[in-house]
């Protein structure tokens, strides 16, 4: 402490006899804890690049004399551990922006997921994927007011409430320029991390997410009280299920109503009294091979314990893996392909990269359930509404039912082909692990409703005055039906039909307390 105390008051230094002014710049990096031994790389906007190293409680500090704002700040380290993309720092930094320094003061430049979020914003307004394009491309003039005042609105709009709770009352509080411990309150509550975006391939814009790894947005602000009873619920719950999954079961935002992906729904089929949590991590546009590399595992295994359950539903973006597609072949096989077994239940993968088999990847979870003394459950994937000829089911007076669709065949693009939902099946038995054949229990589904299946999967009334988002949209409307994600309605009979099948099954319903109530509704 006298150290930095020292250094912070170190303004002037000497050259011979003549005192020369220096400009500092210190601060923390936080992201769920301080981050240690980590470099700080500090970037002017003529290109300079300066780098340093923060202590073990995140602290650093650095005469910048020689640089010009405005500063893009970042370290290499913010505890994700992704692996597989490119650039600058692959969706492993942090970042922050300082716009304007004080000559010859000490400056505060922290790093944390608030400055993260507010240089993604601004990134955005850019035109930019996110921070770490602007990373890579750097700044070279002073931002304009304008956007940064946008920036840091949406900032504020999701988190004043949160501030004010944990005490920051002042409604101009800088989260870059001014150091609050109370802050860490909110930041040991939020999972951070990285988007993907899905036609460059490219890691994308800051994901803020609460304890349930729901997303904060604007129409569901971050609430500190709340998130605080999530964590003490996680914790203290008699078992948790923890659901990977893509974007047939992930959380969404109340602007995109009525869609809904079932894990959104699930936890209204487990008995209240069961103190049972459901944790939904599932995430858009993600395969079982990009759901780990990306780091969300990871972020969700802390919260793992002996006796909990793990949902594995994977399989609709790992069937990405025709590399002819000339809008977003070479990024869907670089980053979400797995291939499924051949016809005789054996891997396939290219040469050196076994990671890209299907039943590998799956592996990886199911191996970490078992040491864990979790219990895995595998789950082929949910059906599509379409026909054995890749077509809308029961339209333009078709009678082709809704049929399995999950596989991939030997054609141009395609290195490795096969069945998806077999490779499942084939992976759960070697493992003797349960098994939830959800792709044909909701094919028999989708067949019981082919007069009106369009109240169930995502098929909205642009002209609805309701839903004012599909309004500008181009798919999930009735001229261009999304026969792959759903409606609230298709969400909660796709999340019953899972609670169903638990009950069917012995073992899981010993442990996974369903509320018939609901059921029988």
């Amino acid at each position: 402490m006298l150290k930095k105390s020292i250094l912070s008051l170190l303004i002037f230094y000497f050259s011979g006899n003549q005192a020369i002014a220096s400009t500092l710049l210190q601060g923390y990096v936080y992201v769920n804890k301080p981050v240690a031994n980590a470099s700080v790389i500090i970037r002017d906007v003529n290109n300079k690049t300066l780098t340093t190293i923060t202590d073990e409680s995140g602290f650093y500090q650095q005469d910048i004399s020689q640089l010009s704002a405005p500063l893009v700040l970042f370290s290499d380290n913010n505890l994700l551990h992704r692996v597989g993309q490119k650039g600058i720092c692959a969706g492993n930094c942090i970042t922050s922006l300082v716009n304007v320094l004080q000559k010859d003061k000490v400056n505060t430049g922290n790093i944390n997921p608030f400055t993260d979020y507010f240089v993604s914003e601004v990134a955005k307004q850019m035109s930019l994927i996110g921070p770490e394009q602007l990373i890579e491309r750097g700044i070279f003039s002073t931002i304009d007011d304008d956007v940064l005042v946008k920036a840091r609105r949406k900032l504020y709009i999701k988190f004043d409430h949160a501030l004010q709770q944990v005490g920051i009352t002042d409604q101009l509080f800088d989260p870059v320029s001014e150091s609050d411990p109370k802050i860490n309150r909110l930041f040991d509550l939020i999972i951070f991390n990285r988007g993907y975006d899905s036609t460059s391939g490219k890691v994308g814009a800051t994901v803020l997410l609460d304890m349930r790894f729901k997303p904060i947005s604007d129409q569901s602000i971050f609430d500190y009280g709340l998130v605080v009873e999530q964590k003490i619920e996680i914790i203290n719950a008699q078992k948790r299920i923890f659901i990977l999954s893509d974007s047939t079961a992930s959380h969404y935002d109340a602007k995109v109503y009525p869609r809904m992906g079932w894990g959104q729904v699930f936890d209204r089929f487990i008995d209240k009294s069961a103190n049972i949590v459901v944790i939904n991590g599932a995430q858009s546009g993600r395969s079982s091979r990009s759901f780990y590399d990306e780091g969300w595992f990871d972020l969700m295994a802390p919260l793992m314990q002996k006796g909990d359950y793990m949902i594995i539903a994977f399989g609709h973006n790992d069937e990405k893996c025709d590399s002819s597609n000339t809008k977003r072949g070479q990024a869907d096989v670089s980053h979400l392909c797995t291939y499924p077994n051949d016809a005789n239940n054996h891997k396939q993968f290219p040469v050196d990269n076994e990671n890209m088999s299907f039943q590998t990847s799956l592996e990886r979870y199911i191996n970490f359930a078992k040491q864990k003394q979790m219990t895995p459950i595998l789950m082929t994937p949910i059906t599509r509404f379409r026909d054995a000829n890749n077509k809308i089911a029961f339209q333009n007076q078709s009678i082709d039912p809704v049929s399995h669709t999950h596989y991939t065949s030997n054609k141009l693009g395609f290195a490795y082909w096969g069945d998806y939902s077999q490779t499942i099946k084939y992976t759960a038995k070697i493992h003797r692990i349960a098994l939830i054949d959800l792709e044909s229990l909701s094919i028999e589904f989708a067949n019981q409703h082919k007069n009106d299946w369009q109240s169930y999967w995502l098929v909205v009334d642009p002209n609805d005055a309701k839903f004012p988002y599909y309004k500008t949209q181009s798919s999930g409307v009735i001229d261009h039906p999304d026969t792959t994600h759903f409606q609230e309605k298709g969400a909660l009979a796709i999340a019953k039909i899972i609670a169903n099948a638990i009950t069917n099954d012995f073992t899981l319903k010993k442990g996974i307390v369903i509320d018939q109530n609901q059921i029988n509704q």
